[in-house]
């Protein structure tokens, strides 16, 4: 519930949420498709109330970039330890969360050149093909290109669904989504997904510009954190 909420309020952040928690009852190969059934249904319901204020544009220049990185995420899978891939997202994270608190009452500069769309979408690409974590580096990315908190949160939930689709597809094909364990589990917890996405999208109403920059901020601290003690520990 509490995963969802936080994607109810900023359109990305439950797998990196709850997966380093989930993972500590039930194993890895179970946890990671059971969060593509719940997410392809929370973005769906998200993306149906704003998908009219995404910026696909944004999208079109980053998803190519993506692609290859989940190419290479999909060889890493199969041939890197996972260990420093983590740490190395977890410090990414954190760092840039602290960032966004630190910056949460600076004036919005013109945004980036869209050319930082190429490393930001091919990490991206590359860790949500190997964890379904990469909701920070492309919130960092539209962070930085995106002003409008609105605008924004549609943005990313429209990505999240794009991205949790390609993931569905893979795990059809190596059949790891088509065991009982992980559809029993994402039934049971389906419905408290729904209630911390209802909570969270009646709490994003009410945010200011600053306060959604707390948000994302506290949500990368809390992300990248939760990854690195479980890495260290």
């Amino acid at each position: 519930m509490c995963a969802f909420f936080i994607f109810g309020v900023s359109g990305f952040g439950s797998s990196i949420a709850a997966v380093p928690l989930l993972v500590q009852m039930y194993p890895l190969k179970v946890v990671v498709p059971m969060m593509v059934l719940i997410d392809i249904c929370a973005s769906l319901y998200v993306g149906r109330k704003s998908s009219s204020d995404a910026n696909i544009q944004e999208l079109k220049w980053l998803f190519p970039f993506s692609l290859i990185g989940m190419v290479l995420g999909i060889f890493l899978l199969v041939k890197a330890p996972s260990e420093p891939l983590l740490l190395i997202l977890g410090i990414f994270a954190a760092i840039n969360g602290v960032r966004v608190l630190v910056q949460r009452n600076v004036e919005f500069r013109d945004p980036i050149n869209k050319w930082w769309a190429v490393p930001f979408g091919f990490f991206g690409g590359a860790f949500t093909a190997l964890f379904a974590t990469g909701g920070p580096v492309y919130a960092s990315y539209l962070g930085l290109r995106i002003n409008d908190p609105k605008v924004l949160r549609a943005t990313m939930a429209f990505a999240i669904f794009m991205l949790t689709f390609l993931r569905l597809a893979l795990m059809l094909v190596t059949g790891l989504i088509l065991s009982w364990e992980v559809i029993v589990l994402a039934a049971c917890l389906m419905p408290v997904a729904f209630l911390g996405i209802w909570t969270g999208s009646h709490v994003h109403t009410k945010l200011s510009n600053t306060s959604m920059r707390i948000a994302y901020g506290s949500i990368l601290v809390f992300s990248g954190s939760m990854l690195l003690l479980r890495q260290l520990a």
